[in-house]
């Protein structure tokens, strides 16, 4: 089972060869970061989201940086006073598809062809 998250809409031809592969959009969201944020800093960073009554939909952290994801456009003033680093991802797509690797090869190749570009490629196994 794979997901993909691309930015834009796949193409069509695509929906036709493999119509098993399950589609929906997910939102625009405001991309929070910073480059080695350490516990004070994300700790003071949930605390503002908190007191605004945000809930994230993502953290992705690492030893050298952290992000969070936020459904929805913040306002000028409100990325102010969580003084991070932020930035707006439009609307995507996600498809799952179940594929062997060959079938997720042409998947790759008929996005990249058609110039979608690819956010995301994560595999998982089926529940």
């Amino acid at each position: 089972m794979y997901e993909i998250t691309t930015c834009g809409a796949p193409p069509g031809r695509l929906r036709t060869r493999f119509p098993a592969i399950m589609w929906h959009s997910a939102p625009t969201v405001t991309v929070l970061s910073r480059r080695m944020a350490d516990a004070t800093d994300v700790d003071s960073l949930i605390e503002r989201l908190r007191s605004l009554g945000i809930t994230p939909l993502e953290v992705h952290a690492s030893s050298r940086s952290c992000e969070f994801r936020i459904e929805g456009q913040l306002s000028d003033s409100t990325l102010h006073y969580m003084q991070w680093t932020a930035h707006l991802d439009q609307e995507r797509t996600v498809m799952r598809v179940s594929a062997t690797p060959p079938e997720l090869r042409v998947i790759l190749n008929e996005l990249a062809n058609s110039g979608v570009r690819i956010d995301h490629l994560i595999r998982s196994n089926p529940p």
